[in-house]
C-alpha cells in the first residue's frame, strides 16, 4: 500500500486515505454480510467502546503521521512512527497485564536500530536544504508525531482487550468508518479544505485503479494486523509491523530502481533477522508444547495435571460379545 501511496505523488494524502476508507468499508461490509456478521459488534458497550477506541485513534495516529512528515525530515518523522511497539508494549503491561519478555526488548531496540538505518539512508543522497520552518514548529511536530504512536499503541492495546470475541473484519469496519470524518477534519485543519473527492475530472482509469488496490492493501494490512493482535502479544505483533519499511524499500529497488547502500541493507538484515528468529522460536515453542500435550493425554494427565480416571472400556452387548466369542 505505501509502495502504492508513492507512485501516486500528485494525488492529497487525505484524499489517499478517503478512498482508501471507503474499499475498506465495501469489503468489510460484504465479508459480514457473507458470514451473517453484525458490522457493528456483539450487543456489549465494552466491547464496541474498545472498537470506537480502536477505529479513532487508529485513524489519529494515520493524521499525526502525516503531518509529522509534513514538517520533519523524513528519517525523523518514519523513526519516530515506528516507536509505536515500545508504547504498544508498556500499555499491554499496564493495561492488559502481558509481560514484556527479554526477548521483546531486544525486539524493540533492534526494530528501532533496523528503522533508523533504512530512513537515514533514504536521506542520505538528498541534498541539505535551508530549513525555513521554526524550531518550535519542528518541536511541536515531534511532540505530535509521537503522540501519534502513542495513539497507534493503545489502539493496538485495544485490539488484545477485544480479544477474539469480535471478528477481524469488525475491526477493519470500524477503523474505515471512522476514518472518514477524520480525514475531512485533517484536510480542513491543515490545507483549509473540506473536500476529501479531490479533482475527481481530472481522474485516469489508472488512477481509480491504483486507488483500488491501496484500498485492497489498507484492508488486508488492518486484517492480518488485528488478527496477529487477537492472536499473539501487542509486544510481538507489533515488532512485526516494522518490517513495513523493509517490504517498501525492497519494493522501492525493484520496482522503482531506487540504489541500494550498506545502511539499508544493514536495517533490513537486522529487522528480518529478528523476525525470522522470533518466528523460528514460535514454532518450535509451539511444537513442544503440542508434544507435551500429547505426552500427558496418553499418560491420563489433564492440563491441571491431575491424573485421569481410565475409561471403562465397552465390550460391547452381551449378544455382541458372544457372536464375537
Amino acid at each position: 500500500m505505501f509502495f502504492l501511496v508513492k507512485i501516486m505523488t500528485e494525488m492529497n494524502t487525505f484524499t489517499l486515505v478517503f478512498y482508501r476508507s471507503i474499499v475498506q468499508i465495501c469489503i468489510s461490509l460484504v465479508d459480514l454480510y457473507k458470514k451473517k456478521v453484525n458490522p457493528l459488534g456483539p450487543n456489549d458497550i465494552k466491547i464496541r467502546f474498545y472498537l470506537i477506541v480502536r477505529g479513532v485513534l487508529g485513524a489519529a495516529a494515520v493524521m499525526a503521521w502525516f503531518f509529522g512528515i509534513q514538517i520533519l525530515p523524513l528519517p525523523t518523522a518514519v523513526t519516530l512512527q515506528f516507536t509505536t511497539p515500545v508504547f504498544a508494549a508498556i500499555f499491554a503491561v499496564c493495561l492488559v497485564g502481558e509481560k514484556w519478555k527479554r526477548m521483546d526488548m531486544i525486539g524493540a531496540a533492534v526494530c528501532i536500530t533496523g528503522v533508523s538505518l533504512i530512513a537515514n539512508a533514504s536521506s542520505g543522497s538528498e541534498e541539505e536544504e535551508v530549513d525555513e520552518t521554526s524550531i518550535m514548529l519542528k518541536a511541536v511536530a515531534v511532540i505530535i508525531t509521537t503522540l501519534g504512536s502513542v495513539c497507534a499503541g493503545v489502539a493496538y492495546v485495544s485490539v488484545r482487550l477485544i480479544g477474539d470475541e469480535v471478528d477481524a473484519v469488525v475491526m477493519v469496519f470500524y477503523y474505515g468508518a471512522l476514518s472518514l470524518p477524520m480525514c475531512a477534519i485533517g484536510s480542513k485543519i491543515y490545507l483549509g479544505d473540506w473536500n476529501v473527492l479531490g479533482n475527481v475530472e481530472t481522474f485516469s482509469i489508472k488512477d481509480y485503479i491504483l486507488l483500488l488496490l491501496v484500498g485492497f492493501g489498507g484492508y488486508g494490512g488492518q486484517w492480518f494486523t488485528n488478527l496477529g493482535l487477537q492472536i499473539e502479544t501487542a509486544a510481538t505483533a507489533t515488532l512485526a509491523m516494522s518490517t513495513q519499511i523493509v517490504w517498501s524499500f525492497i519494493f522501492e529497488f525493484l520496482f522503482l530502481h531506487e540504489s541500494i547502500n550498506m545502511w539499508s541493507l544493514s536495517g533490513t538484515v537486522l529487522i528480518l533477522g529478528y523476525m525470522i528468529t522470533i518466528g523460528i522460536l514460535k514454532l518450535v515453542e509451539s511444537d513442544s508444547g503440542y508434544r507435551d500435550k500429547q505426552i500427558d493425554v496418553e499418560e491420563g494427565i489433564d492440563d491441571e495435571g491431575v491424573l485421569l480416571e481410565p475409561k471403562p472400556i465397552d465390550y460391547g452387548s452381551t449378544s455382541q460379545t458372544a457372536a464375537a466369542q
